[in-house]
């Protein structure tokens, strides 16, 4: 992959399908209101904030 002076061209591959799932009805009610299912609303949000972001100071990790 090309990464066109982007910084941190690979977390793409973990942001890109969590906001993917966020725009997506059916894959939310068909995953995420499966009890049996790993992934739920809470994973999403931990992949976005949590791993790749600073929730104290977010402007810092969206700046490139």
């Amino acid at each position: 992959m090309t990464d066109h002076g982007i910084a941190l061209p690979a977390f793409r591959l973990h942001v890109v399908p969590a906001v993917v799932v966020l725009a997506g009805p059916t894959w939310q009610r068909e995953v995420w209101l499966d009890r049996d299912e790993f992934e739920d609303l809470a994973h999403t949000v931990h992949v976005l904030f949590d791993d790749f972001c600073d929730a104290d100071d977010p402007g810092r990790s969206l700046a490139s």
